[in-house]
């Protein structure tokens, strides 16, 4: 369970977040949206400990990840918007390395190789990463972000750079995930997460402005496009 408790965070006279709460539970995907700008980004980043608040506190099941990072991120996997990989190595090399950092050594192949299957990277796992389209680059960093089978998966606009296709694998892998972890999805486009979300977080100008259950989508489209104007 993520539960995140009257963050705020500024940048010398600016705040790019204000006093924001929300929690989410297991078998959520709740898509976080907002225009550009917004302060989804600082705010995942702050949830998945990368960044501290300037005010409030984030709990992961209970515990500040602030106290107790290392065993906090444990239950943790994160995309960033950005994707940083290190691009001069072969797919299956990094994936080992980073199945390392949480797995005994008997246990990181297996993983890794699972990976490989689960996020359609039999083609790809021999070449060096920065031979790989974006979309497959956006592959690995799933397969990253997933290699220690956290129970929270925090996605930072996962769909960047996929095509119809691949946006589509990528949807209805999110939603099979959805089943058993928590999902924090953020997007600028509504349509991107339209028909997976039980729940939207709307964030505009660094204040969460909607919070609700996936009944109405109509109103609730309505009223992300009147903030994106």
């Amino acid at each position: 369970m993520i539960e995140v408790q009257n963050i705020s965070k500024s940048y010398a006279n600016s705040e790019a977040l204000h006093d924001v709460s929300f929690s989410l539970k297991k078998g959520e995907i709740a898509a976080f949206l907002g225009p550009n700008g917004a302060g989804k980004s600082t705010t995942m980043n702050i949830i998945a400990g990368v960044l501290s608040a300037t005010k409030g506190c984030v709990l992961i099941d209970g515990q500040d990840i602030l106290a107790k990072p290392e065993e906090v991120k444990q239950n943790i996997g994160y995309l960033p918007e950005y994707n940083p990989l290190y691009e001069d190595m072969y797919v299956r090399e990094y994936l080992e390395y980073a199945a390392s950092i949480y797995l005994a050594h008997s246990k990181v192949k297996e993983r890794v190789d699972e990976m490989i299957q689960t996020v359609s990277l039999e083609s790809e796992y021999h070449k060096k990463i920065h031979a790989l389209s974006n979309g497959n680059k956006r592959r690995v960093g799933l397969a990253q972000a997933l290699i220690h089978n956290p129970d929270i998966l925090i996605l930072d606009e996962p769909s960047n750079g996929l095509d119809p296709n691949q946006h589509a694998k990528m949807i209805e892998f999110i939603a099979e995930l959805g089943k058993s972890k928590v999902i924090l999805y953020s997007s600028h486009r509504f349509d991107d997460v339209s028909d997976i979300a039980s729940r939207y977080l709307i964030l505009n100008k660094g204040s969460l402005v909607f919070d609700g259950k996936a009944q109405e989508v109509s109103s609730i489209r309505d009223l992300f496009y009147s903030h994106c104007k």
